[in-house]
């Protein structure tokens, strides 16, 4: 009979077989992942950051204070925090959904034309997203869990 055969003992066949259990489940993992990308998302909305480090465009009301207290001009796109306070994850099925809660977001992460008649353009402000940083503890934390 032709074909490839491979014969493991020992230590790897039992290693093989706990990661063959946990990935027909990975619920706990997922939701671990989530809960990580939703904080990331949270600390960067502070920091006025990309998933890849670049900085957000200033936004006028956060560089002039305008609609505010002049004295304390704020963040770009944390006014009410109700953007930031939207972000949340679902493990579930074997997938792991992360996104926004509040519709508004994707025009501030992909900018383009908003307000009345179209008016106002917004830049480009990346909220979401998986780069290199994320990706390396995500890699770590599925490492972790198989192991």
């Amino acid at each position: 009979m032709a074909g490839v055969y491979i014969n493991i003992s020992g230590d790897a066949l039992e290693s093989l077989q706990l990661i063959n259990k946990k990935s027909i489940a990975p619920k706990d993992v997922l939701d671990d992942i989530g809960a990580y990308l939703d904080s990331d998302v949270v600390q960067r909305f502070v920091d006025e950051l990309a998933p890849d480090g670049t900085r957000w465009q200033q936004s006028e009301a956060a560089r002039t204070g305008k609609g505010r207290d002049p004295e304390k001009p704020g963040l770009t796109l944390t006014d009410s925090r109700d953007l930031a306070d939207s972000v949340t994850h679902r493990a579930d099925n074997g997938e792991l959904e992360h996104g926004l809660g509040e519709i508004y977001g994707a025009i501030h992460h992909f900018g383009g034309k908003a307000g009345r008649n179209h008016s106002v353009t917004l830049p480009a402000r990346p909220i979401l997203g998986i780069e290199q940083k994320q990706a390396k503890e995500i890699i770590e934390m599925v490492t972790g869990w198989l192991i």
